[in-house]
Parts: C-alpha cells; structure tokens; sequence
C-alpha cells in the first residue's frame, strides 16, 4: 500500500495541473503548464525527499565514497575513491544535486510556508536538518544561513560546522514542538510516512515528532568529544520522553520505492536491475569480520557468490567473499591465485562471480532507503547511559543488547539466531569494562551497513575498529572528510578560502570540528 500511494501522491498533482491547462483563456497562452512558476508545499517536499534520498543513499555518493572508506563496500572496476582519489567530478555533482536540488526546496517551502500549518513546515525542517548533517558531516564548515538567497547573493558565506549544528538542533526542536494533530499535513505527499495505509494526521505528525527528536539525538552524541558540555546538554533535551523516540522497526523512518522508473538509488546503478554497472562489492574486512564473529546478517547484507551458485561449483568456491579494499586496476593482477580451486581442476583467476554483491533486499527496485532506525535510537541510548551522559553504565548492558536485537530483527534474522548470537563470548557488554565503548562502536558500526554516511561519520568519532587503507591506497590513513568541489574556488573563492583558513587541512586527511 505505501507504494501505491507513493505513485499517486507523484502523478496525481501533474494530472490535474495538465487538465486544468486545457481550461485557460488566452491571456494565458504563454503560460507554461509544465513549468509553474509557483509549486505547492507539499509537492516540493514531495520531489525534494525524493532528491535528498537518491543523492545521499545512492551508488555514486554515498556507497562510492563513505562507504568505501568505513570498509562496507571495496570497488572492483573504478577504485579511484577506494585509494583514496576521488573523483573532482564526483564530489563537485553531491554537492551541486544536494544544494540546488533537495536544500533549494527545503527553503522555498519554510520560506512560502512561514506562518502557514507547522505540519508542513515541520517535516521540511527535519529533512532539512537531516540532509543538511550528512553534508556537513562530510565536508565541515558550509553555506548554510547566508545560502539559497536567489540573485541577490551568489556567494554565500561558510558558517562554522559548530553554527550549523546550532541550527539543526533548533530546526529540530521547532519541528518537534510545534507539529500537532489537527492542522493541514502533508498527507499522500509524504513519501516518509505519509504513504502508510490508514494514519491519520495525528499519527503521521507523532512519527515525524519521533524523527526529529531520534535525529536530535543522533547530532547531539555526534559532539561526544566536543569540550564544553553540548553534547549531554542535547541529548537531555532529545531523550528527555521515550514516546516521542523511535520507538520500535515499525517507526523506522526510510522511503519506500514503488519501483520502476522511481527505483531504490542502488538498483539504478546495478545491471541486473535499472543500472547498467556491477562495480562494487561486500569488503573483505567487512565480510571476513562477520564469518569470525560468526554473524548471522551476514547473510542479509551479502549475497553469495555467483560462483558458488554455478553448477560446477565447488567446496573452494566461497558463499561469501569480500574484495578488499584499496586495490587499483594494476594491483588487481597481483590478487593471490585461488589455489584451492586449481586443486579442483579450475582456474585460478578470480572475477566478479567470486565476491559477493548486497543482497536483492538491499538493492531491489522496491528496497527501502533509511533515514534512521529504531536500532541507531538503541545504540544512541546506550551510549550516552555508558559515558554517563544520560543514564548510568549500569543500564548500557540492556540498551546494546536491545540495540542488536533491534538490528536483526530489522533485517529477518530468526529469534533463535540471535539469541545464540548474543550469548557468544564478547557480544555481551559488561558496563565496567574499559571495552565497552569499543563493543558498542564495533556493534554500531554492524548495524549501521546500508545508512553509510552515517556509519563513516560514527567510525570517525569513535575510532573504531581499526580500520587501514589498502595496499594501493594514495595515503597513510583513511580519509576523514570530503575535500570541497573546484567549482567554489572558481565562483565563492574569498569565502572558501575564509573557511579554509578557519579549519586548517581541508584534503581528505583533515577532520571536521567534531572530529577529536
């Protein structure tokens, strides 16, 4: 059903627009249906969501970039990024279709909205806030208060990252306290929560106050290492009533696909769906990690192999393999034999069918794209009881094993699996321990495989597990940030140069404010 209405809240509105343009006079005849000059709110929030998700959840930026770098994902065809040399190309297009697209329309309905129905001001400012992390996440410092001012301002100053956050931080409280059950929503034009079959405004508006406050906390813990109190101060007033939290998968917040030309970001990349490339695979360290661990999401996040599937298959022919992580076109000649397999009487040479590709779960046309879960909400929980900053350690245990829990039954693991699982030696968090931060990092850096932005970020501010570039990789460590698009030292020079000095290393060796 949320994709049915998913379709008709995107083709309803274009419909009656066109057959209200059969009806205009003549005075009107130089009037471009298809092009109006003034867009409702509801349908902006409609195509920037849609936008903001398969930008930030797609191939090309997110799994090309963050998540080569926490060690999800390696690239077995193009490896520029998986040793370290993104593409200009590829981070001057994530930062262009993230500000004139998904940001530009945030801005244009709290703009056309001010003073009109704060639920449909609310979710643009959750969106906004939420977009608008993963940016400056990314990159630091940003245009952000002085931005999307039309031709009156085309060079937009850098805010701080420290005075971004200070605004997402009231963007999400304003949505949280000011959304309610009665006024005009954005009903069909919702593609978050506004396509679940009977919710009523009430309950549409209450999962978007559950959002906002879940991100409150996600940006609030995101300052952990920040001096000066913030972090706790944030998360008091994020945690401060569980029922306005997510509170369980079905309040996990993503956008569901009807498929077809409006497809799951992965799928359009991938052949075998709407794509025409198959370039990147499972990472060794990823996969390697969880057979140790003996994790059974493994088999919900990694396919098996197209070689052992193969009917000559053989016991050498791995179910899952990773392809390891910083290895260019040259290297890939040096990858070691499968001598196992000649034993069989079979090639050596290894290819794409020997490693394994996401599960169609998570790159099928209809596969959802999360903007967060009920698990993060656990770990965020568990965290901020184990550093003392809301709760006490002595109620971390609970909220990691919750956390783990909610994880695998997010992805349909079996309740026997992961209660063996949790009773494996060193799965269980003993809060008293000085390994328990490292647990809980480790955990989260599990769960978090497919919200991969977020996953990066965490592992920056965490440092955890220890993860190294690979054998060909063009630095010494792991990148720590995006280095900012060329097209802003040709057209925003003074401004970008004014951020630059403010930060200090600006290549993807620096670090972001947050990032101690």
């Amino acid at each position: 059903m949320r994709k049915q209405f998913l379709m008709m809240s995107l083709f309803a509105a274009p419909l009656v627009a066109g057959l209200m343009a059969c009806d205009k006079g003549l005075t009107e005849v130089n009037v471009n249906p298809n092009q109006p000059e003034a867009v409702q709110s509801q349908q902006l929030f409609t195509n920037a969501t849609l936008n903001a998700m398969q930008n930030l959840r797609g191939s090309t930026f997110e799994h090309g970039l963050g998540a080569l770098w926490v060690q999800h994902y390696a690239e077995i065809q193009y490896a520029e990024a998986d040793v370290n040399l993104p593409r200009g190309s590829t981070v001057e297009g994530f930062w262009n279709a993230i500000y004139s697209g998904a940001l530009q329309d945030y801005a244009q309905i709290l703009k056309q909205s001010a003073g009109g129905s704060p639920n449909i001001t609310g979710p643009a400012l959750v969106m906004r806030a939420f977009t608008m992390q993963e940016m400056t996440d990314l990159w630091g410092d940003m245009p952000f208060t002085d931005a999307w001012q039309g031709n009156g301002n085309l060079t937009p100053k850098y805010d701080a990252q420290s005075v971004i956050y200070d605004s997402l931080f009231a963007s999400l409280t304003k949505a949280a306290t000011t959304m309610n059950g009665t006024d005009p929503a954005m009903g069909a034009a919702d593609p978050v929560y506004g396509q679940v079959t009977g919710l009523t405004i009430a309950g549409q508006t209450a999962k978007w106050v559950k959002l906002a406050n879940s991100l409150h906390a996600r940006a609030a813990l995101r300052l952990s290492n920040v001096p000066g109190g913030k972090a706790q101060a944030e998360l008091v007033k994020a945690l401060a009533d569980p029922t306005k939290l997510i509170a369980s998968n079905a309040d996990n917040a993503f956008i569901a696909y009807p498929g077809g030309t409006i497809a799951n970001p992965l799928c359009t990349n991938w052949t075998g769906c709407a794509g025409t490339r198959d370039d990147q695979r499972i990472s060794k360290r990823f996969v390697d990690t969880l057979k140790v661990t003996g994790d059974p999401r493994l088999a919900k996040y990694a396919a098996p192999t197209a070689a052992s599937l193969a009917a000559d298959a053989t016991p050498c022919d791995s179910t899952y393999r990773g392809f390891p992580n910083g290895i260019n076109e040259a290297g890939k000649a040096t990858l070691p034999k499968n001598s196992c397999r000649v034993a069989q009487g079979k090639s050596g040479t290894m290819g794409l069918a020997d490693y394994s590709r996401p599960t169609t779960t998570i790159r099928g046309q209809t596969s959802p794209s999360y903007i967060m879960t009920y698990s993060e909400v656990l770990f965020i929980q568990a965290e901020a009881a184990q550093r003392g900053l809301v709760g006490t350690p002595a109620q971390a245990p609970a909220l990691y094993q919750a956390a783990i829990t909610a994880s695998m039954q997010q992805w349909g693991v079996d309740a026997a699996s992961i209660t063996a699982y949790l009773a494996k030696p060193g799965v269980a968090l003993a809060a008293d321990t000085p390994t328990a931060l490292k647990q809980i990092a480790y955990e989260k850096w599990v769960s978090l495989f497919n919200l991969e932005n977020e996953a990066y970020a965490e592992w920056r501010r965490l440092n955890y597990p220890v993860l190294v570039p690979g054998p060909f990789a063009k630095t010494n460590t792991v990148p720590t940030r995006l280095p900012y698009p060329a097209v802003e030292n040709s057209l925003n020079a003074a401004n970008l140069a004014a951020a630059t000095t403010a930060q200090g290393d600006v290549s993807i060796s620096g670090k972001v404010w947050w990032d101690k």
